[in-house]
């Protein structure tokens, strides 16, 4: 019995990998680091290897996501960012002044590279990793240079080879699979948080528990349409497998879409007036639901025929489970009559959804390794300068918010350099090594980071030196720097203070393989760390600060108007909106902005704190009418509609009572935000919108209009707030 747990934590953990492969790159990241050094000690020539193996090191640290084109791309980007800056920084660190010059380039750069999203903060590591180290250990001579470049060609060339061979006998589309299951994962949580109290056990979860699971739901979108940016009406049928995959990832998409609308119908069911056997069906339901969707995560990555066989009997049962919960005899008079009916609706269209995703999954059966889908020229056609170009565009996109942030790191990181050189302190890198490392777009965020950076290089430093003491011949310090490798890429997206303790402790033993306990330099890095920890935060306080008790009614204002266009889209546009998906997602991300926002509002400073709950309120409205938006388009979708039906005048009313409403409150949103103004249909506009609406669509209508009343209502109290 003792080994249960053990073993059910194995099995979390393989299960973990199949979606987020974090060992395979924490076992890359060792493999590339580790080899070099034991060439050293095999050959002597520990300096070389010291080299090589902080050059794999650097550029491991992106995470290799997407299709092997992305893959190898990054991979060879990395390694011309760390021949070009490693170049810079070693003829450059003999001259104080040229070596701050670069710095503020460098710490410029490595800011705006936050424009590429998740890999981009990968790839600044190999921009100023390198440069910060070697200007700390410039080289004298041509030759000196010549051999430093040729060692850091070796070490990403190393890299590169040790991520192409992780990758070469996967199959082509499996990566594309594993970001759909991942987001199948994600609606596992979320209906776990919607079923949460059905079962008579536990407390509902309330509107922001399921808000904070359904971020996360989108998250996992994003990524996947990040990384696969063809959607399901853009994908190119000739390409079976990116074509079906698209579907898949839209159905998925859909599902979750499915589930909050459940939420939705559920939330207005007081549980004690329920019957006990009806309230179990209920939970019933929403778990048979939520296994399906577990299942459903596993097929879609491996596509065996044992999880088909599994997810194939959870489809039975979620089948059977929703037939009795429909037969259920309730009065229709009763008033949780229809929010019961719609969502026994929604569960029996999220198993639809399912089965259809199943069908299109049955033709990847065949897809084939990477080795075998790429030949020499479509190998060579994914560096064409195309894709560079593109990235360029990208990384030096000139927005507020990410060059305001760029100019506070290279600033930053400069002083630091500065510091640690006009001082002559030993092993100084680490000052503005760490205020990069630290230095976040927010101040809430650079604080948490700086506070889990010193405790875990401190903790690190220490186990490093106790490490460093220990006798040579026991070959311990090669073994615990190839576990800091894998840990600390397991645990840098979980806890990051226990990521920076095998960090440092890494750097400690990597630097000296060979050498021996100095606690006077432990004790210099501890102080560096400190001291660039608290750069960051100056830098953040201080430097063209990202204050969100002034950006946050700025994205209410862009939340509010982005419901707007897609109101006017679904029924006052020209033509019929054909991918309403596009304006929901538009929709649903600026809600996510507002939200963020308040989020980082309530950890700032400040002596005022009066509109709180306004703001809260108004975020609330706002998610509340995009869901109705959405469940009226997932009411369309599954529905035929006779054109030649008149449409009621209750419909022509209460449309053009919600645009009355919404042009309200977008006047009042302009007022917030005056640099970005939006223009307002009139009041006496027809709609076009030209096909019947169905009682349940018109329901939808009449919530989102009390929202936009009570939207309005709060609106009008921020705005005399502010007079204040």
């Amino acid at each position: 019995m003792r080994l249960l747990p053990s073993y059910k934590t194995f099995t979390k953990l393989i299960e973990q990998e199949t979606f987020e492969p974090v060992f395979s790159w924490g076992l890359r990241m060792a493999i590339a680091a580790i080899v070099p050094v034991l060439w050293g000690l095999y050959t002597g020539r520990g300096e070389d290897a010291t080299w090589i193996a902080l050059t794999a090191e650097s550029i491991c640290w992106v995470e290799l996501k997407g299709s092997f084109g992305q893959r190898l791309r990054i991979l060879t980007g990395g390694i011309m960012l760390s021949l070009f800056f490693g170049m810079l920084g070693s003829v450059t660190g003999d001259w104080l002044w040229l070596s701050l010059l670069c710095m503020l380039l460098v710490g410029f750069i490595s800011g705006l590279f936050k424009n590429l999203g998740d890999r981009g903060s990968g790839l600044a590591m190999s921009v100023f990793v390198l440069f910060i180290i070697t200007n700390n250990y410039p080289t004298h001579s041509w030759h000196e240079l010549q051999h430093r470049v040729e060692l850091i060609f070796i070490g990403g060339l190393w890299n590169a080879l040790v991520g192409i061979a992780a990758a070469l006998y996967t199959p082509a589309k499996q990566p594309y699979r594993r970001t759909i299951a991942v987001i199948w994962k994600s609606i596992h949580g979320l209906i776990d948080t919607v079923a949460k109290g059905w079962d008579g056990k536990d407390v509902r979860s309330n509107i922001r528990d399921i808000y904070l699971q359904e971020k996360e739901v989108r998250a996992a979108i994003d990524t996947s349409l990040h990384l696969y940016e063809a959607m399901a009406h853009q994908a190119n049928k000739k390409d079976t497998h990116e074509y079906e995959l698209a579907q898949v990832r839209k159905a998925t998409a859909l599902v979750a879409t499915h589930i909050i609308a459940i939420s939705e119908e559920l939330e207005q069911l007081n549980i004690r007036d329920i019957d006990t056997s009806l309230r179990l069906k209920i939970y019933a339901v929403l778990k048979a639901l939520q296994q399906t969707v577990d299942r459903m995560a596993v097929y879609v990555v491996n596509l065996k025929p044992e999880e088909e066989l599994l997810l194939e009997s959870r489809i039975s049962r979620l089948d059977k489970l929703t037939a009795l919960l429909k037969e259920y005899n309730i009065d229709e008079n009763d008033a949780n009559y229809h929010p019961i009916k719609r969502a026994t609706q929604l569960a029996e269209r999220c198993t639809k959804l399912i089965q259809s995703s199943m069908e299109r999954l049955e033709k990847s059966r065949d897809e084939r390794a990477v080795f075998r889908s790429y030949s020499l020229i479509k190998t060579i056609f994914i560096l064409h300068p195309k894709h560079w170009i593109r990235n360029l565009q990208v990384l030096f996109n000139f927005n507020t918010f990410t060059t305001r942030y760029a100019i506070r790191a290279a600033v930053a990181a400069t002083i630091g350099l500065f510091i640690a050189k006009w001082f002559h302190i030993s092993h100084g890198y680490w000052l503005p090594f760490t205020t990069l490392l630290v230095l976040q777009p927010y101040f809430g965020a650079t604080i948490k980071k700086a506070i889990d950076r010193v405790i875990g290089t401190v903790a690190g430093g220490i186990a490093g030196g106790l490490i460093m003491g220990l006798p040579t011949g026991l070959y311990i310090k090669e073994i615990m720097l190839f576990i800091s490798f894998i840990m600390m890429v397991y645990f840098i997206h979980k806890r990051y203070a226990v990521a920076v303790f095998f960090i440092t402790l890494s750097l400690v033993m990597l630097f000296n393989v060979e050498g021996t306990l100095d606690t006077t330099l432990l004790i210099t890095r501890g102080l560096s760390t400190v001291g660039g920890a608290t750069l960051a935060i100056i830098a953040g306080f201080a430097l063209l600060p990202h204050w969100d008790t002034k950006w946050l009614p700025i994205h209410l204002s862009d939340c509010i108007n982005a419901n707007y266009q897609y109101f006017r889209e679904s029924f006052f546009a020209d033509s019929r909106l054909a991918n309403w998906t596009r304006m929901k997602r538009n929709a649903e991300s600026k809600n996510t902005n507002a939200f963020d926002s308040f989020n980082r509002y309530m950890q700032e400073p400040s002596l005022k704190r009066k509109t709180v709950s306004v703001y809260y309120h108004i975020i609330t409205h706002n998610v509340r009418i995009t869901r109705e938006l959405n469940n009226i388009h997932l009411e369309e979708d599954n529905r035929s509609v006779n054109q030649a039906d008149n449409i009621s005048i209750e419909q022509k009313i209460k449309l053009h009572t919600a645009l009355t409403w919404f042009n309200k409150n977008v006047r009042l949103s302009n007022a917030i935000n005056l640099d970005k103004q939006t223009d307002v249909l009139g009041d006496d506009v027809q709609a076009t919108y030209n096909a019947p609406l169905s009682e349940t669509q018109l329901m939808y209508l009449d919530r989102m209009i009390i929202e936009l009343k009570a939207m309005h209502t709060d609106l009008l109290h921020l705005a005399n707030r502010e007079k204040e």
